[in-house]
């Protein structure tokens, strides 16, 4: 009798142990495939997609799934790199993610995709098997706006005045920016933002934005323009993150496609700020071989990836930044174009006596790409 007692407290003991640990495991878990088009650039120099998938809920053994590349509109071997494998989760882990290589075809014009089909789970449930992944083109050919500025008038349909010194738009710049057609004009199909000094000491200048109205997420934008020059004259053709009002700078980024200081005619200068726990940036710059920025026009370019952003003088490459050297990369939102002449600042230092007003940039056009 004892010993028939002590086999059945055993065999409840057994239970109630199995019990506890299916409790403490739970279910199977879902592996969790991304149902939305995954994006990723065609860059000239390549570039590399990272999948993840997710499990519902971590689980006590490993969980393995295989995976593998399948054409579709993208081709294997001329647009992406085939992969196949095993994906596993180590017990606990509910992450695991692996690389597809991007090749670049300058051949195409469009987006392109192909699909990633997972199978034979192990330790997890497979509600949905196919992950659709999506090139997007970079060659960006196709013209999406423009102002070639041949009306009367600018088009506030597209343009903001920004008005006030904003107490030195945090760079103590002296210049109060107008509305008034002295700083800011159209005058045979060119823009003219002009920096006057109406009185000593006193400063008026134009910068206009394109907040609210048109705003970007990745592109080419090809800005044709003449910069004015002399001590303490600072013109500059660049971006702010859309959401500003919301996040603050640095937090939204800022892209500067040209900045210029009049001191220095010969060169210009590419720039992009974040923050990382506070504000970083990190720029190029491109001098003329001969002669001055004042002295003619040139085009002055942004191509803006998921992946990088470069820079260009006359259509050569002078300047670039991949998304891995920014931390907290904040370029996956739209972005809205500034254009203005400043005087004055911390960085080009103040007007002296040789510098001479009225100062003009003229802008012939600006083109968007996508």
């Amino acid at each position: 009798m004892k010993s028939y007692t002590f086999i059945l407290l055993f065999v409840c003991f057994v239970i109630l142990l199995n019990s506890c640990k299916k409790e403490s495991q739970g279910d199977i878990p879902e592996a969790r495939i991304n149902t939305a088009d995954v994006v990723v650039s065609e860059d000239a120099s390549g570039s590399i997609v990272k999948l993840t998938v997710s499990l519902s809920a971590s689980y006590d053994d490993e969980v393995t799934l295989d995976y593998s590349t399948r054409d579709s509109t993208a081709i294997a071997g001329e647009n992406y790199q085939a992969a196949s494998g095993t994906l596993s989760f180590g017990p606990g882990i509910k992450t695991a993610s692996f690389d597809i290589g991007i090749l670049h075809d300058t051949a195409d014009k469009q987006d392109l995709y192909f699909t990633v089909r997972f199978s034979n789970p192990v330790n997890a449930e497979l509600p949905n098997s196919i992950m659709k992944v999506k090139i997007a083109n970079v060659d960006y050919s196709n013209l999406v706006w423009s102002d070639e500025f041949e009306a009367d008038a600018l088009n506030t349909s597209w343009w903001n005045y920004e008005q006030g010194n904003n107490n030195g738009w945090g760079n103590n710049e002296l210049e109060v920016y107008t509305n008034l057609v002295e700083n800011v004009h159209l005058d045979s199909g060119y823009l003219h933002i002009t920096a006057l000094n109406p009185s000593p000491q006193s400063y008026t200048s134009g910068r206009l934005t394109t907040l609210g109205k048109k705003e970007f997420t990745y592109g080419r934008i090809d800005i044709r323009a003449k910069m004015p020059i002399g001590q303490g004259i600072w013109p500059a053709l660049w971006m702010l993150g859309s959401n500003i009002t919301s996040v603050s700078w640095p937090k939204c980024g800022e892209i500067d496609i040209m900045e210029y200081l009049g001191h220095q005619p010969a060169t210009v200068y590419g720039t992009v700020h974040w923050d990382e726990n506070g504000h970083k940036y990190e720029g190029g710059n491109k001098s003329l071989s001969s002669g001055t920025f004042h002295e003619g026009f040139h085009v002055f370019t942004l191509i803006w990836t998921s992946n990088r952003l470069r820079w260009l003088l006359d259509n050569q490459q002078f300047y670039e930044r991949e998304r891995r050297n920014i931390s907290y990369f904040p370029f996956d939102l739209p972005q809205f174009l500034i254009f203005n002449v400043a005087v004055g600042g911390n960085w080009p230092g103040m007007p002296d006596g040789t510098t001479v007003f009225p100062q003009h940039m003229i802008v012939d056009y600006v083109r968007v790409y996508q």
